[in-house]
């Protein structure tokens, strides 16, 4: 389990219920918390290192809850970095998601809040490309 920033927006226990839901698969649990809340906010749930719901749902293979953060809540997976850099397409690469990535690169034109879209040449701070990990 993540350890977990308190972002001001929901205790400590309520983001670990979600990052927990996100590693897990379950959508029930993840709309239960944010279905009234803005993509904004979700976006500011964080764990220690920067990760996002985003982050965790991409790295455990979660299409479903991907599905639901950025088609439902409109979360800008360009935008969203952990501390080092990294989208939560490097997470999917690192873990191996493939079916992730594909869901990603497949769907990322019809989202056209996304300020840029995301390439296999997108860098963490590290300088690290999705096929360096």
């Amino acid at each position: 389990m993540a350890s977990i920033r308190n972002n001001g927006h929901s205790s400590s226990n309520d983001n670990a219920i979600l990052f927990a839901a996100c590693e897990q698969g379950d959508l029930q649990t993840i709309r239960f918390h944010l279905d009234s809340l803005s993509g904004s906010k979700i976006a500011s749930i964080r764990d220690n290192h920067g990760a996002t719901l985003l982050h965790f749902a991409a790295r455990y293979g979660h299409i479903n809850i991907l599905e639901y953060l950025i088609e439902t809540k409109r979360l800008d997976l360009s935008q969203l970095r952990t501390e080092h850099g990294a989208t939560c397409v490097h997470d999917a690469a690192v873990c191996d998601q493939v079916e992730t990535l594909y869901y990603i690169f497949n769907n990322q034109k019809r989202q056209t809040h996304f300020a840029e879209q995301i390439r296999w040449t997108i860098r963490d701070s590290h300088g690290n490309t999705l096929l360096h990990l």
